[in-house]
């Protein structure tokens, strides 16, 4: 799918946004935009997509994306009661160039690849988000520093998308993956063929086969297999 740029809302006065995202279900575009982002889920589960990477999540999730990697959180058919993140994003420029942030620039460039925490301190980088919420400009750029700080400590991370993963920006490509995403939320138990995708976004199954390795940089059965390995581990 090709991903949506998505304009974050911040004005001439705010170089950072932070909000809390409480609706029926998860099921936003796939999307990327220039601000980085953080993002705990408070409440929900279903499956996440950074880059190349696809995987199931659960309430305490945390990740911190790059800038321009494109990324959404989907609930499945079977979700039920309500869907709770807390989102910080702020703009490169934010952090400026100073030696102190050092270990917060390393953090950062790895974000270019999402970067997923696992430690026992989630929930409560989680209440911190929601008290940034509710701060002036000032107190909220010092209070992202603090965390970002604290989150550079951290050693029990994981990296999402692949080394070598780069997203195709190119025209249409964004209408095909939503659409091959969407079958396999609704047919991943069924047997799938090429042949039954590659009328669906208009290619011979050869030409499917091509552009869905070439844009997520992985086979389509190679997806497919995860995709349904996470829903399995989730059910577990």
């Amino acid at each position: 799918m090709e991903a949506i740029f998505e304009k974050v809302d911040l004005s001439n006065e705010r170089s950072i946004s932070a909000f809390l995202f409480d609706k029926p279900k998860f099921d936003g575009h796939w999307h990327f935009h220039p601000e980085y982002e953080l993002t705990y889920i408070k409440q929900g589960t279903g499956i996440r997509y950074v880059g190349n990477h696809v995987t199931d999540f659960q309430s305490g999730d945390l990740v911190l994306l790059g800038s321009h990697l494109p990324h959404c959180w989907r609930n499945l058919d079977d979700h039920k009661g309500v869907a709770q993140s807390m989102v910080i994003q702020w703009v490169p420029s934010v952090l400026g160039e100073v030696p102190e942030l050092s270990a917060i620039y390393k953090m950062m460039a790895m974000a270019g690849r999402g970067i997923k925490f696992n430690t026992n301190d989630n929930q409560e980088i989680g209440n911190q988000m929601q008290r940034l919420i509710e701060l002036s400009p000032l107190d909220q750029y010092i209070g992202l520093i603090t965390l970002l700080a604290k989150l550079s400590q951290e050693r029990n991370i994981q990296l999402l998308a692949g080394a070598s993963y780069a997203y195709d920006l190119s025209d249409g490509t964004e209408d095909r993956l939503n659409k091959i995403q969407n079958y396999v939320k609704d047919h991943f138990r069924e047997k799938i063929k090429l042949s039954d995708l590659s009328p669906i976004v208009g290619m011979t199954d050869q030409t499917f086969s091509r552009f869905f390795s070439r844009t997520m940089q992985k086979p389509f059965f190679e997806f497919l297999n995860e995709y349904r390995v996470n829903i399995a581990s989730r059910l577990l």
